[in-house]
């Protein structure tokens, strides 16, 4: 079996910039467009010039792209083309934004193809028409070369001289940074800007931030908070994302109690196997995040130790978020609430009213 490693759990920050005029005549200061959630990208605008900040984990002060979508751009801005028809995107997360805007023909190259969930792509990755760019040992130049895209989509962390760098015309994109459900669904309106797209995307973003939190407020009337820990194990050790993360989030939202509610950090939390023990005595679900194409029991979900398996808040309340079977890191950015609809099937199954689960699962019995 193999276990995602715990970075797969992380989840953070901000916004910011301003750069050089060109002439000695004073310009307007950049006005920010506000976000409803999310915090890793701001448009701005002055007069009638344009222009997209990414940003880090550290927001305001780390600034990791400036895109200028109208207006000369300044500085270490990266002009973009008016029209985008050619792109390679280097993660499988960034997919189905294109293609809920109805543009995954211009995806002509992806990175690591085989992890590829979205059908629209699976289908030209199939015919042909969208290539791999890239897999563990990093992009392949020659190929990106070859197909000419006119940006390259990509996380901007991590990647050394076979990453973002090998590439010049790269648009960050670090919408797993964001904390909460709905900052990492809004990243559809960065797009959305990106691809012209941007009336239909500011619509659809709407669409989904009114059904979760219908779906939210109805977890409220749902009696009691079962307390639940989540979490991820890699080479016998235990991690879980603190309060302010995304699952933390999402859990409360869905009528949970999550253990480390009360914690704030920038990663993960080290969880000592004697500490989940106790922990899992005093809650009601036990919930893990793994890649597993198998079917996975109480013991598997666990790692296999007799001690956690046998407990009742993984025999009878665990759950589990399969991302080698199911879209955990794709399409399901664009349906939180239906991840919500799926935690609060499991905790509250008698609120459950037929929802059909597709991200998260009881355990196998």
């Amino acid at each position: 079996m193999r276990l995602l490693h715990p970075l797969s759990l992380l989840a953070i920050c901000t916004v910011a910039c301003s750069s050089p005029a060109d002439s000695d005549a004073p310009k307007a200061d950049w006005s920010a467009i506000p976000n409803a959630y999310a915090e890793h990208f701001q448009l701005q605008m002055r007069g009638q010039e344009r222009r997209l900040l990414v940003l880090g984990e550290h927001g305001m002060t780390d600034t990791v792209g400036i895109y200028r979508i109208s207006g000369p751009p300044e500085g270490r801005e990266l002009r973009m083309d008016s029209v985008l028809k050619r792109v390679a995107v280097a993660s499988t997360t960034h997919l189905p934004f294109f293609t809920a805007l109805g543009a995954a023909d211009m995806v002509v190259g992806v990175a690591h193809a085989d992890q590829v969930r979205d059908r629209q792509v699976v289908a030209r990755i199939k015919a042909g028409t969208t290539v791999e760019i890239a897999r563990a040992e990093g992009l392949d130049r020659e190929r990106m070369i070859a197909l000419d895209p006119q940006v390259l989509f990509d996380y901007p962390f991590g990647r050394g001289e076979q990453g973002s760098a090998a590439f010049e015309r790269t648009i960050a994109v670090t919408e797993y940074l964001e904390e909460h459900p709905l900052g990492r669904a809004e990243w559809i309106r960065f797009f959305g800007l990106l691809l012209g797209q941007q009336q239909r995307a500011d619509s659809m973003f709407a669409a989904i931030a009114h059904r979760y939190t219908t779906a939210r407020d109805l977890s409220r009337f749902t009696g009691g908070a079962p307390k639940v820990l989540f979490g991820s194990h890699w080479e016998q050790r235990w991690y879980a994302p603190p309060g302010n993360s995304y699952m933390a989030t999402l859990i409360n939202d869905a009528g949970g109690r999550y253990w480390f509610s009360d914690s704030l950090a920038t990663g993960n939390i080290t969880v000592p196997l004697e500490e989940v023990l106790n922990i899992g005595a005093a809650v009601g679900h036990v919930g893990v995040l793994l890649a597993d194409r198998e079917r996975v029991d109480a013991r598997a979900m666990v790692g296999g130790d007799p001690r956690l398996g046998s407990m009742t808040a993984v025999r009878k309340g665990g759950f589990v978020g399969n991302s080698a079977q199911h879209d955990l890191f794709g399409q399901a950015l664009l349906e939180p609430e239906v991840v919500l609809q799926d935690l609060r099937c499991i905790f509250h199954p008698e609120a459950c009213q037929g929802h059909k689960a597709r991200y998260f699962f009881p355990v196998a019995q």
